[in-house]
């Protein structure tokens, strides 16, 4: 044999394709791992593209759901009004407490806001609409906060269920819409809040917080809601009525 078939065979014995197999089935294995995660974030894409298609077909085409590059954009719009609320009801609590209102004005939360309770007994006399001076310290903090922010605001007008006798309101309606009214004209003539932000609903006593059975309770159904409207539920609302079907209008022949 000669010098160089010698120096040739020296490593016959050893077995060098062990390790490419054991290379192969690593790469295989990430492989098929990062196509199953692939997938399982395309599961969401998938679906919302279905039902994009869906509702062009019901809607005939006229509606469309944008692309979305990540399905947890939904999940950050709903969190972040949560906060929005969640920051609004603090931001509120605490403009009470530090002047020390929580005896006359309750702060609740609700799905369409964030509602402030004004009791009648600061507001106004008895079977009157007219604002007390008791009030103003009230009504002077809610400004603040009203002009912190450009959240719509609504004022309802609520009574107890005994009718009033008096000859300036013919009954409740016109009375807890007459109060919701003085309220609101404070806040535009004296403090100069813009009333394009405004509404106002009176209940008179249809809209109780508890049962008309005992002078307290009547006493605690007597008040005014302040509601801040959440900017989320006026979106809501805003949108069905503009899906709602407009009467056409009817012209009318002049004579002339």
């Amino acid at each position: 044999m000669s010098r160089r078939d010698r120096r040739r065979g020296k490593g016959d014995d050893v077995e060098t394709g062990s390790w490419m197999d054991t290379y192969a089935d690593t790469i295989t294995l990430l492989l098929t791992f990062f196509i199953l995660l692939y997938s399982i974030s395309a599961v969401d894409s998938q679906k919302l593209s279905k039902l994009s298609k869906a509702l062009q077909s019901s809607l005939g085409g006229s509606t469309s759901i944008e692309k979305l590059e990540n399905i947890e954009d939904l999940k950050v719009g709903v969190g972040k009004s949560n906060l929005e609320k969640e920051d609004l009801a603090k931001k509120v609590n605490k403009a009470v407490q530090d002047n020390n209102l929580q005896d006359s004005v309750k702060v609740r939360e609700e799905d369409r806001g964030i509602v402030l309770q004004l009791d009648e007994n600061i507001l106004y006399d008895s079977g009157r609409a007219d604002l007390k001076e008791t009030s103003i310290k009230a009504l002077d903090t809610i400004t603040k906060l009203v002009k912190d922010m450009d959240n719509d605001v609504l004022v309802e007008g609520h009574t107890d269920n005994i009718p009033i006798h008096n000859s300036e309101y013919a009954s409740n309606w016109e009375l807890s819409t007459a109060r919701a009214v003085s309220v609101v004209r404070y806040f535009v003539e004296n403090k100069e809040v813009p009333p394009t932000r405004f509404a106002v609903k009176g209940y008179a006593e249809f809209r109780p917080l508890v049962d008309n059975d005992t002078p307290e309770n009547r006493s605690t159904n007597r008040r005014v809601d302040i509601l801040i409207v959440d900017k989320k539920e006026k979106a809501k609302q805003e949108g069905e009525e503009s899906q709602q079907p407009q009467q056409p209008q009817q012209s009318q022949d002049t004579k002339e």
